[in-house]
């Protein structure tokens, strides 16, 4: 990701569970907020159907969202350094069994992320946008 776009998204962990059923730290960058999931980037596939938890940062209001990936595609390809390209993924990850607690909270982050896209302009991410290619429900 360009470095001027890396700046325009904010970032956040997800826990994803894998085999075991330990959960793994994966550092992402939140690409859309919606109240029934996230678009994220991070840099491997991730396999539909896997649970995680969402972290979303002090900023949002530090809240941990019970998920499960619902899509990944292959995004366009980042400058790691010269000569040295590294492959983005994206995700869609729907969030699963929220209380009304969480809801509450996750309408106010929505509200701050919204915000701060608008600050941004014209190059903002849309908060309710599914990628081209994309298939199954947008979160």
């Amino acid at each position: 990701m360009p470095e001027r776009d890396r700046r325009r998204v904010m970032r956040l962990d997800v826990l994803l569970q894998r085999g075991g059923g330990g959960r793994e730290p994966y550092f992402v960058h939140l690409l859309n907020l919606r109240l029934l999931g996230v678009r994220i980037a991070h840099l491997e596939p991730w396999p539909a159907g896997v649970v995680c938890a969402v972290e979303l940062p002090p900023a949002l209001g530090a809240l941990r969202l019970p998920g499960r990936v619902v899509w990944t595609r292959l995004g366009a390809a980042e400058d790691v350094s010269e000569g040295d390209r590294r492959s983005r993924y994206e995700s869609g990850v729907e969030f699963t069994s929220l209380t009304s607690e969480q809801q509450d909270t996750l309408a106010l982050a929505l509200a701050t992320f919204r915000a701060a896209q608008a600050g941004l302009g014209d190059g903002a991410v849309p908060t309710d946008a599914q990628p081209p290619g994309a298939q199954g429900p947008s979160p």
